[in-house]
């Protein structure tokens, strides 16, 4: 399981490679992006709950 730092530091990561892809205009990999950056905000709001998506 991740800590709460490690988690904020990936959101801080994925928020600016979005804002790199978004001066490329590369609105496929943002919004895959903007979806793992949800994910990871859902987790930090439950962190005991579980948050594996199963495909």
């Amino acid at each position: 399981m991740r800590s709460e730092d490690q988690i904020k530091r990936m959101m801080i990561q994925l928020e600016q490679m979005v804002q790199r892809l978004d001066k490329a205009h590369n609105e496929n990999e943002i919004n895959e992006i903007k979806a793992k950056i949800e994910i990871l905000e859902w987790v930090l709001d439950a962190p005991g709950g579980k948050y594996h998506v199963k495909n």
